[in-house]
């Protein structure tokens, strides 16, 4: 609307200079007296008009001053023109809207209406005292009606869009509101599930190490000795991980703890040795062939660790006759890592993980590796499962996040 309003003011200033230039006898006296005699007139007229239309492009975004400029040209064209200032009197009372509506304070109106209104009584002033070209009472009543109808028209739609505004603002406290309520229910359950996990799976987990500890070197025979020992020790690690977790979910429910949530200490390339040993104990041939160098990135080093003890998890867990276990990572120059891990065991459905685990094991994965760049396919073959992931390095996005938050 802002163009469409100058687009229609500019049709109807070109056809008043058409009739004024083809057809003189029809057009306002005054006006054609002074260009007839001068020749600087016309050029004169059609400067002031342009420079009317430009400045009212810019009436939403400086009301006051549109108004002010158009009122002045106004005053000027009386001056010059006598009653021929009534060509700009539409433009003028497109800014006198614009200015009632688009103002953001009472005071700033008040006072550019009244410059206005000055204004406007100079430019009648001029035309009937200085040209007498028209009576003051003439041109002051169809003045002052149109001026005082434009800005009840104003009024109304700026009570109008306030209304409109009051109620987008309220309907954005209510969301806001809805959100604070759904993001402090979320905390409650999350403190529910913290609570819950610690009392069950923290007790079951120091009733295991309380048993095995009982059974320590109690049979007499190495390898069940070592088994135990094996128990003992994955309860330990599964009680310090259950209770990261609880940590990391109080931290987010507790506005007193800090904002960004413990997570624990990353895994490193060499912590997936023990799993390796896990997998050996129980009788499964493991091996792990590593080409490449090493990056010193512990963000990736902690995902590829993940990805491969879950892939090896699930061949314990969901495979039938596994005897091999295959982890293959290589490093390329760019610092990405390409892993394989291939088993020759059976499933025992069709579906074991997927449906099973979703959003904990290797579904949980495939959008994690996902999310940070890389790639994860899995699936079975001919010859067992295999998993294919590609993790790109992930230290440069991490230095960049860093720097980021500093900066903010």
């Amino acid at each position: 609307m802002t163009f469409v309003a100058v687009f229609f003011c500019t049709l109807y200033e070109t056809g008043m200079l058409t009739r004024l230039i083809l057809v003189p006898s029809s057009a306002n006296q005054t006006l054609y007296q002074v260009m007839k005699s001068a020749s600087w007139g016309l050029p004169l007229f059609v400067v002031i008009i342009f420079l009317a239309l430009v400045t009212l492009c810019l009436r939403r975004l400086y009301p006051m001053a549109t108004l002010l400029v158009v009122s002045g040209l106004l005053a000027l064209t009386a001056a010059i023109y006598g009653s021929g200032c009534t060509y700009l009197t539409i433009l003028w009372l497109v800014s006198l809207y614009a200015c009632a509506v688009e103002s953001k304070s009472m005071a700033s109106l008040t006072a550019g209406l009244g410059s206005s209104a000055i204004l406007g009584l100079l430019s009648i002033a001029f035309s009937a005292n200085w040209h007498r070209d028209v009576h003051f009472t003439d041109l002051l009543y169809p003045t002052g009606l149109t001026f005082a109808l434009c800005l009840t028209v104003a009024f109304l739609s700026r009570s109008v869009r306030q209304s409109r505004l009051s109620e987008q603002a309220l309907e954005e406290e209510r969301s806001y509101a809805l959100t604070l309520a759904h993001e402090r229910d979320q905390a409650m359950h999350q403190s529910r599930v913290a609570a819950q996990l610690h009392d069950s799976v923290g007790h079951d987990l120091t009733a295991i190490i309380a048993l095995s500890e009982g059974l320590d070197h109690a049979s007499g025979k190495p390898e069940i000795d070592e088994a135990i020992s094996m128990i003992n020790d994955l309860a330990r690690q599964g009680l310090d991980d259950t209770r990261t977790a609880v940590k990391a979910l109080q931290s987010e429910t507790d506005p007193k703890n800090d904002p960004q949530p413990a997570t624990g200490e990353r895994h490193s390339w060499d912590d997936i040795k023990p799993i390796l040993d896990h997998a050996r104990h129980v009788g499964i041939s493991t091996a792990l062939t590593e080409t490449g160098r090493r990056p010193q990135d512990s963000e990736q080093a902690d995902l590829a660790f993940t990805v491969t003890r879950e892939a090896i998890t699930n061949a314990l867990r969901h495979g039938q006759k596994v005897n091999r276990i295959v982890v293959s990572w290589d490093h390329d120059s760019h610092g990405d890592i390409n892993i394989t891990i291939r088993d020759d065991g059976q499933l025992l459905n069709n579906d074991a993980d997927d449906s099973g685990d979703n959003g904990t094991g290797l579904a949980r994965l495939r959008g994690e590796v996902r999310a940070h760049g890389g790639s994860f396919n899995s699936g079975p073959g001919p010859d067992g499962w295999t998993l294919q992931a590609r993790i790109p390095s992930l230290a440069a996005t991490a230095a960049d996040n860093t720097g980021k938050e500093e900066s903010a």
